[in-house]
């Protein structure tokens, strides 16, 4: 299948599915299935992608928040350690945006 189903546009709001390129757009759209979707979505997921895939978004994605990683790190067996969301370095802000 080289489109995502339309019955997951409600989990894309801010793009039109018909759109998306599978492999194209591989990385937007496993990101968007980590941070909200469905068991069947999900199951979607890792039916259209490998693990490797899944696991490179969950490793290096800025907008995964801890709570959208955990169980996915378990069932990846990815180390915590290499999920750039969970690095606390990463986490702080800056204690401003202007620089004077």
């Amino acid at each position: 299948m080289n489109v995502v189903p339309s019955k997951f546009q409600p989990l894309f709001p801010s793009s039109n599915i018909q759109n998306l390129d599978i492999q194209g757009d591989k990385n937007y759209i496993i990101q968007t299935l980590l941070k909200n979707s469905t068991l069947d979505g999900w199951k979607w997921m890792l039916e259209t992608y490998s693990n490797e895939d899944v696991s490179a978004v969950l490793k290096t994605s800025r907008l995964l928040t801890p709570k959208d990683v955990y169980f996915w790190g378990l069932f990846l067996h990815v180390p915590q350690s290499e999920i750039l969301c969970l690095n606390k370095d990463l986490q702080k802000t800056p204690k401003t945006s202007w620089v004077y």
